[in-house]
């Protein structure tokens, strides 16, 4: 993709401390974008809290920049427990503040999932019709939807699993192999991973780009959580033997797990990667 931010504007990552936002700026800054960034943390210069009242937003000068809507509740254990206070943050502020940050002349891009769709639909495409059957997908979907409505160049993101060596599930996984103890990751739960480097210059591209709408990111395939257990032990020299089978009391298909990304792929030039490619892509940076 040709098309850049223009040097007289600059890019905003709302969410600059979270996992994909963190990536974006280490990314941005070697590529040499000039952005900033709003966080939750006190004392931090432009401080964004969307469990707050919108008077206490602080937020940069939005005018001509790029806008990347990365905050965000993401648990989907948190949204299905508390659907009231987690709307509160991911639609009805994120929805203020996509509005205000328009309002202000910025492009929007917000950053959605792959669980607008159900898990048991394979291959969903960016035209395909979305129907969560999660409290998360449809706090996601209604954001979407709003965006299409009223802001119609924005740019929605759908992405499937994003890991990084820092997964919390994978250094467990490592933790108890090392320790010569079984672990059971499921063989019938499926995952397309996408490796957050790769996610987060897929991002950019987009961003960067003319196009608006919806775009897919995912790998290429799926693999179970067992077969993807059985890779890093591989990697790591550590005893297969240990890596048991076990069945997810919500199971999916390997199909549900992909995103098709045919719209992408023809728009920017994206070319999705193997799940194995993902997987070793995102562990080739652990600490051992």
């Amino acid at each position: 993709m040709t098309a850049q931010i223009p040097e007289s504007g600059s890019l905003l990552i709302v969410g600059m401390d979270s996992l994909v936002g963190s990536c974006l700026g280490a990314e941005a800054s070697r590529l040499g974008i000039p952005w900033t960034g709003t966080s939750r943390r006190t004392g931090s210069r432009w401080r964004l809290d969307l469990s707050e009242s919108h008077l206490k937003w602080q937020i940069p000068e939005s005018s001509k920049s790029v806008a990347i809507l990365c905050a965000a509740v993401t648990g989907i254990e948190a949204c299905e427990s508390d659907p009231q206070g987690t709307a509160s943050i991911n639609i009805n502020a994120t929805i203020a503040l996509a509005d205000k940050l328009a309002d202000e002349g910025a492009a929007l891009v917000f950053i959605s999932s792959s669980r607008v769709f159900p898990s048991w639909l394979d291959n969903p495409s960016e035209t395909t019709p979305p129907a969560p059957n999660t409290e998360y997908g449809r706090q996601k979907l209604a954001v979407e939807k709003h965006l299409l409505r009223r802001h119609p160049t924005a740019k929605i993101i759908r992405i499937t699993k994003i890991i990084s060596s820092d997964l919390p599930l994978f250094k467990n996984w490592i933790h108890f192999l090392t320790a010569k103890q079984p672990i059971h990751p499921f063989q019938d739960l499926f995952l397309s991973p996408i490796a957050l480097n790769s996610t987060s210059r897929a991002i950019l591209d987009i961003a960067r780009g003319t196009a608006s709408g919806i775009f897919h990111i995912s790998a290429s395939d799926a693999i179970s959580y067992h077969q993807a257990a059985l890779h890093i032990a591989h990697r790591r020299g550590l005893d297969s033997a240990l890596v048991e089978t076990a069945n997810a009391p919500q199971p999916n298909t390997r199909s549900s797990a992909i995103l098709s990304c045919n719209r992408t792929i023809e728009v920017t030039g994206f070319r999705p990667l193997s799940a194995i490619e993902n997987l070793d892509e995102a562990l080739q940076q652990e600490t051992p």
